[in-house]
């Protein structure tokens, strides 16, 4: 991999081992660092290359296991034939039709002493290789996932994740030191110091198939940099544990309660899996399009609301009666001209009935949401 001069190439995790397979019992896996809400698409490029400054030291990137764990959620999905997930350079899942998936998250903030820089991707490097299903360059072999079973033994794939590395989110948001703007993007590879990377638990390939395993006890095995490609300040905390307790209603819908303790940036935001609840369900002609929103004027501008509310809005007939953020039709924090969350436009599906679900945007908070949905303008 190329470098520049005083520009090293770093990568890391926050090491732990959780030991409670429900979501409440998160408590006992300590503490964790935190994130900053939800991930926005790569931003446009804020500088060009040569404004980057120069590092202080080496980096450290460090899993966010609290965003990974908050965001674990199970879903079907249906792939066709010809779909990016079956393509020989994804290759997440066996094969086409209905597939049973574990989604989570997996952000890796980089808390070391400086940026870690991968640069503008090489097609004669063979750690890039270029997506055509995505349309850009990743960095090969970044993360490794798998599902292992209580003896140890490995029962679904695990498959190297490539990443497109990028400042995604400032991390570090009370350190005045850390720069304000994303710089690096797919177009120039990296992570600044206090910034971190996000993919989320909805992008593609960001799971584990799980069809073909039953029902259980497991754990979610996340390693990072396991080939050490990256120049990194430490080695010793690139893998992280997670249980999973696959057959559990937990992993299937948002309603969970939140466990305490949870820093508000890994839980703020329409991602995450617990403290949802539901608001109702409407019928709706299939095909057509309706406004979802807080009051009987659905419509955004006259939206009523207290609090910081969410919505989340889903296919009440789902065959897998899910409403996870990756089976979500939309999901709504904010909204253009005000506080309270609408979303214009949301597609009826085919069963003609959606399912809406409320949440504070930070747990534990009041809110006040009487979501009503009316036809789309």
């Amino acid at each position: 991999m190329r470098r520049r001069p005083g520009h090293p190439i770093a990568a890391g995790f926050f090491p732990s081992v959780c030991a409670s397979t429900a979501l409440a019992g998160f408590l006992a896996c300590g503490s964790f660092p935190g994130a900053t809400g939800d991930a926005a698409p790569p931003p446009p490029d804020a500088a060009p290359p040569d404004a980057a400054p120069p590092d202080a030291g080496l980096p450290d990137l460090q899993l966010n296991l609290a965003r990974a764990r908050i965001d674990l959620a199970v879903r079907e999905a249906v792939f066709q034939p010809d779909a990016c997930e079956l393509d020989p350079d994804e290759a997440c899942i066996a094969q086409p039709g209905v597939r049973r998936l574990l989604h989570f998250s997996v952000e890796t903030p980089n808390l070391g002493d400086g940026d870690m820089l991968l640069g503008e991707p090489d097609p004669d490097n063979p750690s890039f290789h270029y997506s055509a299903c995505h349309g850009h360059y990743h960095f090969e072999g970044y993360a490794e996932y798998r599902l292992i079973d209580p003896d140890g033994g490995e029962v679904a794939a695990g498959r190297k994740q490539a990443f497109c590395l990028l400042d995604t989110e400032r991390y570090a948001a009370d350190d005045p030191t850390v720069a304000e703007r994303p710089h690096f993007t797919c177009r120039f590879q990296g992570i600044q110091r206090g910034w971190a990377d996000v993919y989320e638990a909805t992008l593609p390939c960001q799971f584990i198939d799980v069809t073909d395993v039953p029902d259980g006890a497991y754990t979610l095995e996340i390693r990072l940099n396991t080939n050490r490609t990256l120049i990194e300040k430490d080695y010793d905390n690139d893998v992280v544990s997670i249980p999973v307790e696959l057959g559990s209603v937990e992993l299937a819908g948002p309603t969970e309660p939140c466990p305490d303790g949870v820093d508000a940036h890994s839980s703020a935001g329409t991602h995450r899996e617990c403290g949802w609840e539901l608001a109702g369900e409407f019928d709706c002609a299939p095909g057509t399009r309706v406004d979802v929103g807080c009051s009987a004027a659905a419509a955004c501008g006259g939206a009523s609301c207290t609090g910081d509310p969410m919505i989340r809005i889903c296919d009440a007939e789902r065959p897998d009666a899910n409403c996870s953020a990756p089976a979500a039709i939309r999901s709504s924090n904010d909204t253009a001209g005000g506080p309270c969350p609408c979303t214009l436009d949301v597609p009826c599906p085919a069963s003609g009935r959606i399912a809406v679900y409320g949440a504070p945007a930070e747990i534990g908070q009041p809110y006040e949401c009487s979501v009503a949905v009316q036809p789309a303008e």
